[in-house]
């Protein structure tokens, strides 16, 4: 008889199949999950936002990772039936490791994704201490699944994304050329040459990052690992079947590229907007079809041995005593426990608050504590984190404590623990937001003028040419509708000289998680331009049209009837050095910086990390892009650049909200 079919017959009880949850179970996991819910309530919202498309991205395979995890859950839910669980204590400290890490990932570090895996610890600790090692050998899977639905941070994902755009574009050029069209690669652009309509086609096709896989890898990751871990096979197998879903991915996406590829020889159309959005979806079928194969040349290749059935163990109910009888829990273990987690959640709270006094005592405590007292209360504050833990190890041991009725008295310590914990933990973290007037989900900042009401003459620069709005594709790789690209002329320089012309190119961001989606040395080299060089450089903004008042720098402009502020004169930007492959001779710069919430700042991570006060309630970024093709000289590019900032930049301030205002919620 199988695993299943005896399970199955042991849940009988009493001439009915006794439920693995009982209706006191239900009541704990829905009070204690809803306190863990609502204590990382602010992350899940951002991360829903990300899987529905509201903060753009493709990041939508995050909606069906719980489900995937709760199906494996019922999957095995026989299993679990007949599995030893007891209070762990050892859980309760990978509880609070989670719940530290998530408070450190909201301030100081202020990073999305490092709140998302904290969050996980926290509830691979909290099962483990509720549940104990017996039943996260069954539950580590679908806890540690969830992983896969945190979106990884934009600036790391790229790196990723970048050497697959190169291996997409090398081999689909292949690929095309053995099916008869000619293609050459250059960065992750291919070039097609084919015949339509009896003449020579000359085409480009860019693997920008939505043809990338970029936007699908982590999806072919979850469904590889949903299909290794779903069907009862051996770990080393699985293992293999999680090493082959990269791989899987890349040939996938390969297949993508080529397809797209072909479709553009045939008609432009259909290699652009929903339909080349459809030809990604489908590649999941022939994706899950891969891994199936795999999986069953897996199973078939290698046969092992099952081991010989043994009679389960007596089924469990949780929200039952061991013994499987209804439970009747006594108050008193539970208001104990209760005490002891809300009063260690709140000695974790005040600990927390130590450590960061420790690097900044002038910020908490109202200054009345300097780093050597931090330290000093730190230290007592441990030893007494040390006596609660030893109490609660104490109270919660397998075999329970005689005062509160044995094993059944510590299983109810444990849930007070856990209940205790989390509610003192909800209250702690939204009484410090509250106090502190943290904002932690941001409000969208409408732009103040569309940035196509900027001039296309500013003193002597002129502008010669206004760049067509991008295809669908690559609209959402560069992450706004709120841009313009354009090229302006110097009249004062001679026509012929490279100097004289600056390409302009400003996005307009709000209303977005602070990650800036597209840089010019992401996109450049993309395009087939090698990189050369890259660093910081000097702006250094001249004219009348700027004047000192105060403190603050105000410029006229033709768009407002009032000067604008221009937070500086003289500023950090950054300078990229690109040429063309195979043409080392004709190099060219590129300078970019960011106006975030009212600060120029030269890189995306300046944004991240300066630009936005956990008490502003909006934010904003702007990313502003000269390029100075053909100026060889990144110093001379550099001074070209500003030239033309100088008389540019009042209009752009002009479209910026203006955060003065903004900060007084006008």
């Amino acid at each position: 008889m199988s695993m299943t079919s005896n399970s199955a017959t042991s849940l009988s009880h009493g001439g009915g199949e006794r439920p693995l949850i009982s209706r006191t179970g239900w009541l704990w996991i829905g009070g204690i999950g809803a306190m863990f819910v609502v204590l990382h309530s602010n992350f899940l919202i951002r991360m829903v936002r990300i899987a529905t498309g509201e903060w753009g991205g493709d990041w939508s395979h995050a909606l069906i990772v719980p489900l995937i995890g709760a199906y494996f859950i019922n999957q095995n839910r026989d299993r679990l039936a007949v599995t030893p669980r007891r209070a762990y204590w050892p859980g309760l400290l990978v509880l609070f490791v989670g719940l530290f890490s998530f408070a450190w990932c909201i301030y100081p570090v202020r990073n999305d994704m490092l709140q998302g895996y904290s969050m996980i610890v926290s509830l691979m600790g909290l099962v483990l201490f509720l549940l104990g090692p017996a039943m996260m050998r069954v539950l580590w899977f679908p806890i540690a699944y969830l992983a896969l639905g945190v979106k990884v941070s934009d600036r790391f994902w790229e790196q990723i994304a970048w050497q697959l755009q190169l291996i997409a574009a090398k081999a689909a050029a292949l690929a095309l050329q053995l099916l008869g069209v000619d293609a050459t690669v250059s960065g992750s652009t291919i070039e097609l040459v084919y015949s339509k309509g009896g003449r020579w086609v000359v085409d480009q096709l860019n693997v920008a990052e939505a043809c990338s896989g970029l936007r699908m890898l982590m999806a072919f990751v979850a469904l590889g690992a949903a299909m290794a871990y779903l069907v009862e096979r051996a770990g080393w197998k699985r293992v293999v079947m999680l090493l082959l879903a990269v791989p899987i991915a890349v040939l996938v996406n390969i297949a993508r590229v080529t397809a797209v590829g072909l479709l553009s020889t045939i008609n432009k159309q259909m290699a652009t907007g929903d339909f080349h959005i459809l030809v990604g979806m489908l590649m999941l079928i022939p994706a899950a079809g891969l891994f199936m194969l795999v999986g069953w040349v897996l199973d078939n290749a290698v046969i092992e041995e099952q081991p010989a059935n043994h009679p389960p163990a007596a089924p469990q109910t949780v929200g039952t005593s061991p013994t499987g009888e209804a439970a009747s829990w006594s108050a008193l273990p539970m208001i104990h426990g209760g005490l002891l987690g809300a009063g260690l959640a709140v000695m974790i709270g005040v600990e927390y608050a130590l450590l960061l006094a420790i690097d900044r005592p002038e910020d908490l405590f109202g200054g009345q504590l300097n780093a050597a007292m931090a330290i000093g209360l730190s230290l007592v504050g441990l030893v007494m984190l040390a006596v609660f833990v030893w109490v609660i190890r104490r109270l919660t041991r397998p075999d329970g404590d005689d005062r509160y009725g044995g094993q059944r008295g510590s299983a109810g310590v444990s849930l007070g623990v856990a209940a205790g914990v989390l509610l003192a933990a909800v209250l702690g973290l939204n009484g410090v937001v509250a106090a502190t007037k943290t904002v932690l989900i941001k409000q969208a900042v409408p732009i103040r003028l569309p940035l196509h009401q900027i001039p296309r003459q500013v003193g002597v620069w002129v502008m010669i040419e206004e760049e067509p709005r991008l295809r669908a594709e690559a609209l959402e790789a560069l992450g706004t509708r709120q841009y313009i690209t354009r090229k302006y002329r110097d009249q004062s320089w001679p026509d012929q000289s490279p100097e004289s012309v600056a390409r302009l190119h400003v996005a307009y961001y709000t209303g977005t998680p602070d990650t800036v989606p597209h840089v010019p040395d992401r996109c450049y080299v993309a395009g087939g331009m090698q990189r050369v060089g890259m660093g910081s450089t000097r702006v250094a903004l001249s004219g009348p049209a700027y004047r000192r008042r105060g403190d603050v720098w105000l410029a006229a402009n033709r768009l407002s009837p009032v000067e604008v502020q221009v937070p500086e004169k003289d500023f950090d930007a950054t300078i990229f050095t690109f040429n063309q492959q195979g043409r080392p001779s004709n190099q060219s710069n590129v300078i970019y910086f960011f106006i975030a919430n009212g600060k120029f700042l030269p890189t995306p991570e300046w944004v991240r990390a300066t630009a936005f006060d956990p008490r502003d309630r909006y934010s904003y970024y702007c990313k502003v892009e000269v390029g100075m093709f053909g100026v060889v000289d990144p110093g001379t590019a550099s001074e070209r650049a500003g030239a033309f900032l100088s008389a540019i930049l009042p209009e752009i301030m002009a479209c910026m909200p203006d955060w003065a205002q903004v900060q007084k919620g006008q």
